[in-house]
């Protein structure tokens, strides 16, 4: 077996679907995971679960889950402990995620232990496209069809089973445009060189978003980071809006200005 294949089939790609934006107050309606078999195949797995709190329609209309559809399902608590005997089976790999901290949190509020190794899909995405003016977007649906995934059209987006299939599908892409780009060392284990690759500072050229969105950073005027230090938690390495990246770019371009 083959380091790279050794590494897929170390992963457990997870979803979760809910019925909030807000991981503090969010209710899982769907959990899902997809594997590796094998023979090098991706399996999925996804239920459903009933809130407490009905499902609003706006979510429903994203997700295409409704009320009606889990009236008769078990709540996530009362499948719990099966689901966290499958994230333990894994507990040596790594747990795969497109937005890996929205899940994490969601699931941790539930009660469940996640591996201690994760990559996010998400970032590896920013990551490698980072300045790249053709892809315009970085969520999960706009991947899909940008890098032309080998996803049957009929596998729709926002299910927690599809999703997790399709982060597989896009872990699989990145994991080779990494060779190409050399970051891998295929002779060695491709989990940890992975790792330490997706935690380094993604270092923006422009801002990428807000007041001065697509501006370099070096043309920023000082002041406005000075205000950004009181007035944001982007540099409270405590806060939930702590953001490295923006905070290792801003240094940066400090230092050249």
């Amino acid at each position: 077996m083959s380091n790279k294949e050794d590494f897929f089939r170390s992963c457990i790609v997870i979803d979760t679907e809910t019925n909030s934006d807000n991981y503090n107050i969010a209710e899982i309606i769907e959990s899902g995971f997809a594997v590796r078999s094998q023979h090098g195949e991706w399996i999925l797995y996804q239920e459903l679960h009933k809130p407490k709190n009905p499902i609003p329609p706006k979510v429903e209309s994203i997700c295409y889950i409704t009320n009606k559809m889990v009236a008769d399902r078990k709540a996530f608590a009362d499948s719990r402990e099966e689901f966290q005997e499958i994230i333990d089976s894994y507990k040596e790999g790594y747990v795969i995620a497109h937005n890996f901290f929205y899940d994490m949190k969601v699931l941790q509020n539930q009660g469940i232990n996640l591996p201690e190794k994760s990559i996010c899909t998400w970032r590896m995405a920013k990551k490698i496209f980072n300045g790249t003016p053709e892809i315009e977007e970085t969520n999960l649906p706009y991947l899909r069809f940008a890098l032309d995934l080998d996803v049957p059209i009929e596998m729709r987006c926002h299910r927690a089973g599809n999703d997790s299939f399709i982060t597989a599908k896009l872990l699989e892409v990145f994991v080779n445009m990494l060779e190409e780009m050399g970051v891998i060392d295929q002779n060695l284990p491709y989990g940890p060189q992975i790792v330490e690759w997706v935690t380094a500072p993604i270092i923006y050229d422009r801002m990428p978003f807000g007041k001065y969105k697509g501006e370099l950073m070096t043309s920023i005027p000082t002041s406005y980071w000075q205000w950004a230090m009181k007035n944001t938690q982007w540099f409270d390495e405590t806060a939930d809006n702590h953001d490295p990246d923006l905070a290792a770019s801003i240094e940066k371009a400090l230092e050249s200005q």
